[in-house]
């Protein structure tokens, strides 16, 4: 039993040493590779011991990491937290910890800036709606969106 824990523990660090994960993804990784709840459990309890594992700074990493490479709302965030198995409370603290850091209209702003230039050749009008249709596809609030339709059709 000792090898198979030992065994599991190597396949959890060498997920680990790719990306910080959460704790529904090392276990949802080690019950594929066929470990048994037992096994699963005592390696992530022995993991979240040694702050291998910490579903807080994953959240923070993940947003981090989302903002920085491919930016998204709030919406998104929260989703793709929420599919990694991060518990609501963390999920809201770390969205407000990400407010203070990144203003969301900005972020939106800059982008749909962009995509709106690429349509200079089309209908104004239409541009809007695909820049519009493009910034709610990436979670950005509502209120953000509209705001931002507003002042670059001005």
């Amino acid at each position: 039993m000792d090898k198979i824990k030992a065994r599991a523990k190597n396949n959890a660090y060498s997920l680990l040493r790719i990306r910080p994960r959460s704790e529904h993804e090392i276990r949802q990784r080690l019950k594929l590779k066929g470990y048994n709840y037992f096994v699963i459990d005592d390696v992530v309890e022995s993991l979240k011991g040694s702050r291998d594992i910490d579903d807080g700074k994953f959240a923070k990493f993940w947003v981090d990491s989302r903002m920085h490479l491919n930016p998204v709302g709030d919406i998104v965030l929260k989703h793709e937290l929420k599919d990694k198995g991060i518990g609501d409370a963390i999920i809201e603290a770390t969205l407000e910890a990400k407010d203070k850091t990144y203003d969301e209209y900005e972020v939106a702003f800059n982008m749909a800036r962009g995509r709106f230039e690429r349509f200079k050749k089309i209908d104004r009008r239409k541009a809007a709606k695909r820049v519009y249709d493009f910034l709610l596809r990436r979670g950005f609030k509502y209120e953000n969106v509209r705001r931002i339709i507003e002042e670059l059709t001005r």
